[in-house]
C-alpha cells in the first residue's frame, strides 16, 4: 500500500528501542516502548511483521490505531499545545515517514543553519543535542555580527498546510509516490483533525515542518539577503519557526534594513500560509542577545565545560522560591507572568546569566536530595494548603518537586485536593497525568478519576502503558479476520488495494464524513467478500484468483453468503445487502442521481448500523463453515 522500505522500518525501530528506559518512561507517548521485552522488540522490527502488517496497510484494520486522544503538553507560558496521542505502532509509522523523506530530500537552502527537535537522520528523538548546537551557533554569530533580527510565526504548527508540505517533498523528484502520499496526508489530517498534528517527541514531524516546509522560504531569504545592499553580510539560524538573522550594517541603515527584511518575510511567509508574529519579533544589538537566549551556557554548549550550578543554587534558593509563591497565593495575586518573574528573581545571579528554567529543572532532576530538607517540605505544605492550583503554572516540574520530597503527608494532601475536586480543568488533568507517569501508573483510584474526564487517555494507559502494546496489536478482538495474515492461514491474495480502501474508510469515518466513509466501506465490503469466497473455496476465477468482478451485484453476494454456516445466526441477509446496495447506488459519491440527498428520514446512525452489520457478516463469514451443495 505504501512505498516504505523495510530498512526504513527496521532502522527507525532500532533508533526508538535503543533509547534508555529512563529516557522513554518520562513521556506518555514514549512510555509504552519502555516496557517492551527483547522478544517483542524483535517481533515489531522483523521483516515478516513489516510485510504482513505494515507495508500492506493491514495495521489500519486494527480497531485501536485510529484512536487519537488529545494530550496535555504544557508550554512555557502555561498554555497547552494542540497535541494528540497516537498508538505506539502509529508513532513508529509516523517517524518512518520523516526518516524516509530525510534520506532522499535535498535542501534548497545552502547557508542557513537549521535545527529542530532531534535529528531524524541520526535517529535522535530528543531535542537536547540539536538545541545545544543551535545555542552554540547563536552565541558564535552574536560575536561575529553587529545586529540580530528575531522572527516568530503565529500558531506555526496549526498553520502548516499539509498539501503544500507534500508538494515541497516531491518538488525536485518523486520521493513519495501519489498513493503513498495520499495515505500519509490522510493520516496526518486524521490525527490533527484536518490540521498538521503535534505529537509528543515526534522528531519526524519536527523535521518535516522545519527542514522541508520552511526550506524554500529559507532559500529565498538567503538569495534576498545576499542581494540586499543595506547589509554587508549575514547568517540565518533557525530552530523550527524561531528564526534569527544576524547581519552587519551601518547604524544609519539599520532601521531601513529591518523594514525591508520584515516586508520580505511577511510576503513570503504568506505564500506558504504562515503569518509573522510581530509581538514576538524584535531586533537589536547582538551583544544583547542574552535577552533572547541565556548566553551564559555558551561555555557548556560550545566548549563542553561543566556547569557547576550546585555551587550557586541549593535548597535555600528553593525555600525563597516557595516563600515567594506562598506570598502571591496568600494575596491571591498569582498569574503566569508573576510566577515567571519569581522564578527569574530566585534562580538568576547578576553577571552569570543562566536561564532560570535551566537552573530550576537542574535542581529538580539532578539535585533531588535538597527536597528532603524538613524546612523546605514544611514550606511546600503551607503553599499547597493555601492554594494547590499554583502548580498549574509549571505542572510537570512542580509535580516532580512534590514527589522528590518523598513526604507522605505532602503527597497525600495533593492527591486529596485532586479527589475532592469534582470539576477538574486541563491543569488538574495535566497534574494527574504527570503524577501517574512518575509513579508508573500505580494508582488505580487516580486512574479512575482520570477516566471520568479523559476516558480515551485512560484507555491509552491501560492498553499501552500498563500492558505491552504488542498484545493489542495481535489480539483477535482488535484485529478480527486480519489475524489470518499474522497466523499464516490466508494472505488475502497479497491484496494491497483492499487495505487502502479500508484506510480511506477509516479516515472519512474519523472525519465524520458519513457518505464518503460509507462509499469506501461498501467498496471494501465487496472486495473482502470476493477474498472471503476465495478463501473458503466458494468462488474464484479460472486462474484461481479472487473473483472481484462478481461481487458488485446483490445476487452473487447473497447467494455466496448462503453457502456459509455462521457461528451466530444472521437473519435478513437479503434485506441488509439490499439496503447497502441502495445506499451505495443513491450516494452522490457513487452515482449522479444522488437520491440519498432527498431522503430526509435517513440518518447517520442508520448508516453506521449498516456498516456494523456488514462487518459482522464478514467476521461470521471468515469464522463459519462452508455448506456443501
Amino acid at each position: 500500500m505504501i512505498n516504505m522500505e523495510y530498512d526504513t522500518w527496521n532502522n527507525v525501530c532500532e533508533g526508538i528501542f535503543k533509547q534508555s528506559k529512563q529516557s522513554l518512561n518520562k513521556y506518555l507517548q514514549l512510555y509504552p516502548f519502555s516496557i517492551l521485552t527483547d522478544d517483542e522488540k524483535e517481533l515489531i522490527k522483523s521483516e515478516e511483521f513489516f510485510y504482513k502488517f505494515i507495508h500492506n496497510g493491514a495495521l489500519f484494520k486494527n480497531k485501536l490505531v485510529f484512536d487519537f486522544p488529545k494530550h496535555y503538553i504544557q508550554k512555557n507560558n502555561s498554555s497547552f499545545r494542540n497535541s494528540k496521542l497516537v498508538s505506539p505502532i502509529i508513532y513508529v509509522y509516523m517517524e518512518c515517514i520523516g526518516y524516509h523523506v530525510c534520506k532522499a530530500y535535498t535542501k534548497d537552502s545552502n547557508t542557513t543553519r537549521c535545527y529542530y527537535a532531534g535529528n531524524i537522520q541520526e535517529l535522535d528523538f530528543h531535542y537536547k543535542k540539536s538545541y545545544e548546537r543551535y545555542y552554540a551557533d547563536i552565541n558564535e554569530s552574536s560575536q561575529r555580527f553587529q545586529y540580530y533580527y528575531k522572527l516568530d510565526v503565529t500558531n506555526f504548527f496549526d498553520s502548516l498546510d499539509i498539501n503544500i508540505l507534500f508538494d515541497l517533498i516531491n518538488k525536485k523528484s518523486t520521493i513519495i509516490d501519489s498513493r503513498t502520499a495520499l495515505v500519509y496526508k490522510r493520516l496526518l489530517q486524521s490525527i490533527g483533525n484536518g490540521k498538521y498534528p503535534t505529537i509528543e517527541k515526534s522528531c519526524s514531524l519536527s523535521f518535516l515542518a522545519t527542514n522541508v516546509y520552511l526550506d524554500l522560504f529559507d532559500s529565498k531569504l538567503e538569495g534576498f539577503l545576499g542581494n540586499l545592499h543595506e547589509i554587508e553580510d549575514f547568517q540565518i539560524i533557525r530552530y523550527v519557526d524561531d528564526l534569527f538573522i544576524f547581519f552587519n550594517t551601518s547604524d544609519d541603515l539599520l532601521n531601513e534594513a529591518v523594514s525591508i527584511i520584515k516586508n520580505f518575510v511577511i510576503h513570503n511567509y504568506r505564500e506558504i500560509g504562515l503569518n509573522l508574529n510581530e509581538q514576538k519579533s524584535n531586533y537589536g544589538v547582538s551583544e544583547d542577545i542574552s535577552e533572547e537566549l541565556s548566553a551564559a551556557l555558551y561555555n557548556h554548549y560550545v566548549n563542553e565545560q561543566d556547569i557547576d550550578i550546585s555551587s550557586m543554587f541549593d535548597e535555600n534558593n528553593m525555600k525563597v522560591f516557595v516563600d515567594k509563591l506562598y506570598d502571591i497565593a496568600r494575596e491571591r495575586s498569582h498569574n503566569h507572568d508573576r510566577y515567571k518573574e519569581i522564578k527569574d528573581e530566585v534562580f538568576s545571579i547578576s553577571g552569570v546569566q543562566y536561564s532560570s528554567d535551566e537552573v530550576f529543572r537542574y535542581l529538580i532532576y539532578y539535585r533531588k536530595g535538597i527536597f528532603n530538607d524538613a524546612e523546605l517540605i514544611s514550606k511546600l505544605k503551607r503553599l499547597l494548603r493555601r492554594d494547590y492550583k499554583i502548580i498549574k503554572y509549571d505542572t510537570k516540574n512542580l509535580i516532580n518537586m512534590i514527589l522528590n520530597t518523598s513526604d507522605g503527608d505532602l503527597i497525600r494532601f495533593f492527591l486529596n485536593e485532586i479527589f475532592r475536586n469534582d470539576n477538574l480543568d486541563s491543569f488538574d488533568i495535566a497534574m494527574i497525568i504527570n503524577y501517574l507517569i512518575l509513579r508508573n501508573f500505580q494508582h488505580q483510584d487516580l486512574l479512575n478519576k482520570l477516566a471520568e474526564y479523559e476516558p480515551n487517555i485512560y484507555k491509552y494507559i491501560n492498553m499501552y502503558c500498563k500492558n505491552s502494546f504488542v498484545e493489542s496489536l495481535i489480539e483477535e478482538g482488535n484485529n478480527g479476520y486480519i489475524n489470518l495474515i499474522l497466523e499464516d492461514h490466508y494472505d488475502f491474495n497479497n491484496d494491497l488495494k483492499v487495505w487502502y480502501i479500508y484506510f480511506m474508510y477509516r479516515h472519512y469515518k474519523n472525519s465524520n464524513d458519513i457518505l464518503e466513509s460509507f462509499s469506501y466501506y461498501k467498496s471494501y465490503f465487496d472486495r473482502v467478500t470476493a477474498l472471503l469466497m476465495h478463501f473458503k473455496g466458494i468462488e474464484q476465477t479460472g486462474k484461481g484468483k479472487p473473483n472481484y468482478k462478481m461481487y458488485y451485484k446483490q445476487g452473487p453476494i447473497i447467494k455466496s453468503y448462503k453457502r456459509i454456516k455462521f457461528n451466530q445466526e444472521i437473519t435478513n441477509i437479503e434485506d441488509l445487502i439490499e439496503k447497502a446496495h441502495d445506499l451505495r447506488n443513491h450516494n452522490p459519491i457513487n452515482h449522479s442521481s444522488a437520491e440519498v440527498m432527498d431522503d430526509e428520514t435517513l440518518n447517520i446512525e442508520e448508516i453506521e448500523n449498516i456498516i456494523i452489520e456488514l462487518e459482522f457478516l464478514l467476521e461470521q463469514g471468515f469464522s463459519g463453515e462452508v455448506i456443501n451443495e
